[in-house]
Order: C-alpha cells, then structure tokens, then sequence
C-alpha cells in the first residue's frame, strides 16, 4: 500500500438498511459493502481481487472499480479492510505465461512474460524502477513498445494474478467531449483510445488520434453501451491499423523468407531428373 492508496473497512448491510430492499434483492449480489455505499463481489476468474458494482447501495451511479482484500492477521478467514486498485476497466488479465517472439518456421522462441486480454505483451526483460512492466503491442511475434506501462497485482503468495494499466500523471486529465481517456493502444503513427463517461447515454467510446497531434486530437469515434464491446472495438481497431499498414510496406520479412526458401526449390535440380540426364 503506497500513500495514495484508498483504503476502506467493510461495514454490517443493516448500516444502509433503508436502502436494501425487500429481503435485501438491492444488495443481493454484494458480498460487502464497504463505508462508503460501495458494494463488492469477489471475481470468479481471479479469486483474490474484487470488483465494485456499478452504483453505490444508496442507488447513486458508481465507476466499477478493482480491490484487493487486506487481512488483520494472517490467520485471519475475513479481511479487515480493502484497498482502492483502480478502475476495472483498467485491469487486464492474463492468457498466457510465455511471449512468442519472431516468425513461424523461422526461429520463433518463447520469452518469459505474459499475454494480456487487453492485447498487449509484457516481457520480464522489459520493466520500469518501480517494478512495471513496458507493454507491446502487435501480432504474429513482432511487437512495437507503446509506452503504456502496466504495474503487477499480487495474491496473498506473491503470484502475479492479473495487471493494471497505470495511467502516467500527465494523462489523468485528458478529457475529450466528457470522455475520460482510460485506455490507448499505439500502431505506428497511430493510436487509438478508449475514453469513459458514465453520464453519457453510451458511456463508452473509441477514437483515433495520430501521434504528435494535439493530445485531445481525437476522430472517428465509435460509441458504445458496453465496456465489453469498447474494449474489444477497440483492439480490432488497433490490429486493423496494423494488418493495413503491413500490407501498404514493403514485402514483409516474412513473405522475403518464403519467396527465398520457394526459389531455393525451384532451383534445386530434381534427383529423378538428374538419374534420367546421366
């Protein structure tokens, strides 16, 4: 816990009895509700973090947030306590344990790392003094940096169970049209940004921005109800860009490696060929 971190103590249901309901079907999926009207469920796919509904008990409307539980003593089966992570949109979980860098067939390697349902790749070569980890982004084993750092979450053992992008402190006020820049992912030239507003009718939105524009710069927006659907348009987009781009460059290192390999066959004589002319 570092001195910005929020933490909050869990509180009996009865504390905002007026707001329960009928047999508490307000609350019914709250496992707690901490001091402040936030209720939390735990997270069936990352069984030590928490994550925050979408209103406060009191009915308000409330950004879902992530929070690890904070145990009094170590024999302890109910935490005393809760830490503020950050926003679940913010949180990335982990699909695979290993990076695969370079092409197929031809020296592809595994690197000791992770794959993000975010899409990005984080390489344990490639870390911050703070203990971050410098993300990729790309496909087929090529990957360029993006800038976006992502900062490990940690279970009661010390296992990495997850990562939160950590939003540099010149971001933090980037606001276009209402929409809070909580996601981006570079392609070259490009990026393209997922911005948050839960006031808006469709608080979600993914927009492009060319790199060194101006920071609020941002076009061709798509809006969505769903951080779900916004997450995934906007990694489709992303790798759209890139799948482009690859296409309008040169012939690929790839596409080299193949035309030179299927030149090598044509040119190799035939054995049967060769038998026949002696």
């Amino acid at each position: 816990m570092n001195e910005n971190t929020k933490r909050l103590e869990p509180v009996p249901f009865d504390t905002f009895a007026e707001h329960l309901g009928p047999k508490h079907e307000n609350v019914k999926d709250a496992e707690y509700i901490l001091g402040d009207g936030t209720m939390l469920t735990s997270m069936p796919d990352i069984p030590w973090l928490y994550q925050s509904a979408d209103r406060l008990v009191t009915g308000e409307a409330a950004v879902p947030k992530v929070y690890a539980p904070v145990y009094a003593g170590a024999s302890d089966l109910q935490p005393a306590a809760f830490d503020e992570i950050g926003p679940l949109a913010q949180l990335s979980r982990i699909t695979a344990e290993t990076v695969p860098m370079g092409l197929p067939g031809f020296g592809q390697r595994q690197e000791p790392g992770f794959v993000l349902d975010s899409g990005y790749v984080l390489l344990n070569s490639e870390r911050t003094p703070d203990g971050g980890y410098k993300a990729g982004a790309g496909m087929d084993g090529m990957y360029m940096m993006t800038g976006q750092v992502f900062q490990p979450l940690q279970d009661e053992n010390g296992r990495i169970v997850a990562f939160m992008a950590q939003t540099p402190e010149r971001e933090k006020q980037i606001v276009h049209q209402g929409y809070a820049i909580i996601d981006r992912m570079q392609a070259g030239a490009v990026e393209f940004v997922l911005g948050e507003n839960p006031r808006a009718p469709q608080p979600y939105v993914t927009w492009r921005h060319t790199v060194g524009d101006a920071p609020t710069d941002f076009y061709w927006g798509h809006y969505f109800g769903s951080y779900h659907k916004a997450k995934a348009d906007l990694k489709n987009r992303t790798k759209e860009y890139i799948q482009m781009y690859s296409e309008e460059k040169p012939t690929s290192v790839r596409a080299q490696l193949a035309r030179m390999q299927q030149e090598q066959k044509q040119a190799s004589p035939n054995p049967a060929r060769v038998q026949e002319e002696r």
